[in-house]
């Protein structure tokens, strides 16, 4: 485990600036980031085929599995999210996940993480939560997470890294999840998504 987290700390290291960083574009995950296009990865064939088979039922946003335009060394799959109908294919998310088993183990690369992103960024507000996932309807299943803002209330642009902590009775891997969010992207999650 100590080897993997050193991965992903290493893989937050992308910054040379000696100032703290102030906006979401500077976070790459594995060379992604929010307000890249995919073209610059791959062309328009390429990009379509690696389309989710998961999308949301409001298909403002489309999803689509990052890691297979870049080389992913320290995730377990990536995704990223573009507007419906964007020819430029400008990312809106990108997002790292790692499948994890002990609850303990996901929350120390959760630490080791933010420690990372409050050396590097700088940030507006910090929103530490815990509370049951939706998709385990006895509510025993728990994300543990925590969300940077990058502008001031009303804006939810930012980075999150959550716990996804789901019961063994559920049958849903568990996984800690990077996510880099546009303002726009995040306003769609949080009042959209259906």
């Amino acid at each position: 485990m100590k080897k993997l987290l050193g991965i992903v700390v290493l893989g937050l290291l992308f910054i040379s600036a000696p100032s703290k960083a102030d906006d979401i574009s500077d976070f790459e995950i594995e060379g992604i980031s929010v307000g890249d296009s995919l073209l610059d990865f791959a062309n328009e064939e390429k990009i379509n085929s690696i389309r989710s088979e998961d999308q949301y039922k409001n298909d403002k946003f489309i999803i689509y599995n990052a890691d297979e335009l870049v080389e992913n060394k320290n995730y377990d799959y990536m995704s990223a999210t573009t507007k419906k109908n964007d020819n430029n294919y400008i990312v809106t998310s990108v997002s790292g996940i790692i499948n994890y088993e002990e609850l303990d183990d996901c929350l120390n690369r959760k630490n080791l993480i933010q420690n990372e992103i409050e050396k590097i960024f700088k940030y507006d507000d910090k929103d530490e939560v815990k509370y049951p996932s939706h998709r385990d309807k006895t509510g025993k299943s728990i994300i543990y997470g925590v969300q940077y803002y990058f502008k001031p209330y009303p804006s939810t642009e930012g980075i999150t890294i959550n716990c996804f902590h789901f019961t063994p009775e559920t049958k849903i891997q568990r996984t800690l999840k990077v996510n880099v969010s546009s303002e726009e992207y995040s306003y769609f999650l949080i009042n959209e998504v259906k």
